[in-house]
C-alpha cells in the first residue's frame, strides 16, 4: 500500500491529526449513551511544579458500576520531556495518548524539529473536540513536561471543548479532584524542591482515595500503589514502585497513629 497523494490545496503539511482526519483515522463518533455506562472511567491524577520541574501522581484505579481494573496507567511520556496523563473514558484515554504520542513524533519526522511545550499543549485541544464534542465517550487530559526554552516545568489543563489554560502552581483532573486539590491548595509553595512536590502529590492522591469512592489509592495487600512521574531537564523518568510504596506506607502509619483523626497539619 503506497502513501497517500494530496494535492497542494489539500496536503495536511506536519500536522498528524489534520493528516489523519484526511485519510479517514480519527475517534469514531458514537451518539449511544449507553456506550459511556459500559466503558470503565479512569479518574484522579494531579500535577506539581517545582522549583526544577514538574510531578505527576495518579491513581491506578478504573471504575464503572465496579472496580473495572486495579491497575490502570494513567499517565505516559508524550515524548522525551513532556508527560500525558487522563481521565474519563479509559478506553478512549488510551487511544488519545498513543495519537498524542503520534502526533508529536510524526510532526518531529516531517519538520526535523520539535514542537514547543505550548505547542504541544495546543495541538491537543482540536483533538478533544474532536472527540467529546461528538461522543458522550469523554476525555480530559492533563499535559506536563519540561520547557527547554524557558528551563522550566509547565503545567497545561483543559476543559472539556479543548479549552486550553496554563497553571502556574498545580492542576487536577479526575473525581477525586476536588480532595486532591484541598491538600494542594494547603501544601502548595513556590519555592518547593523535588522530593517536597512529590510528597505533595502522593498526600494529594492519598486523599482523594480516602475521600472518593472511584479514587483508588495505595493497595498494600496487593503492592499496587499510585504511578509517580518526574520530568525535568534530564527527561522523563518514572518514580519505581517500591520507592512510592515507601512513600505511601510512610503517610497511612502517620494516618494510623492518630486513628485517622486530623492533626492540624498538613501530613
Amino acid at each position: 500500500m503506497g502513501l497517500p497523494l494530496f494535492s497542494a490545496s489539500a496536503d495536511p503539511g506536519p500536522s498528524f491529526f489534520h493528516y489523519s482526519r484526511a485519510i479517514g483515522l480519527e475517534f469514531p463518533p458514537t451518539s449511544n449513551e449507553n456506550l459511556q455506562a459500559m466503558s470503565p472511567h479512569a479518574t484522579t491524577v494531579v500535577a506539581v511544579r517545582y522549583n526544577g520541574g514538574v510531578i505527576m501522581v495518579a491513581d491506578r484505579q478504573a471504575t464503572g458500576s465496579y472496580i473495572a481494573s486495579r491497575d490502570v496507567r494513567k499517565v505516559e511520556a508524550a515524548d522525551q520531556y513532556t508527560a500525558i496523563a487522563i481521565s474519563g473514558t479509559a478506553a478512549r484515554g488510551m487511544q488519545f495518548i498513543r495519537i498524542a504520542q503520534l502526533s508529536f513524533e510524526h510532526y518531529e519526522k516531517m519538520t526535523n524539529s520539535s514542537l514547543s511545550l505550548e505547542g504541544k499543549a495546543n495541538y491537543l485541544s482540536p483533538i478533544i473536540q474532536g472527540n467529546n464534542l461528538t461522543s458522550p465517550l469523554v476525555v480530559i487530559p492533563l499535559l506536563a513536561g519540561w520547557d527547554r526554552s524557558h528551563q522550566m516545568g509547565r503545567v497545561f489543563e483543559y476543559d472539556g471543548a479543548g479549552g486550553t489554560y496554563e497553571r502556574h502552581d498545580f492542576a487536577t483532573i479526575g473525581s477525586g479532584s476536588p480532595f486532591a486539590e484541598s491538600a494542594l491548595r494547603l501544601g502548595f509553595r513556590a519555592d518547593m524542591d523535588q522530593e517536597e512536590a512529590l510528597e505533595l502529590g502522593a498526600l494529594a492522591i492519598y486523599e482523594a482515595g480516602d475521600n472518593d469512592p472511584s479514587t483508588g489509592g495505595p493497595d498494600f495487600v496487593r503492592n499496587l500503589f499510585p504511578m509517580m512521574v518526574v520530568i525535568d531537564a534530564s527527561g522523563y523518568r518514572e518514580i519505581p514502585s517500591e520507592s512510592v510504596g515507601e512513600r505511601f506506607r510512610a503517610i497511612s502509619e502517620r494516618r494510623a497513629s492518630t486513628g485517622g483523626i486530623p492533626g492540624g497539619t498538613l501530613r
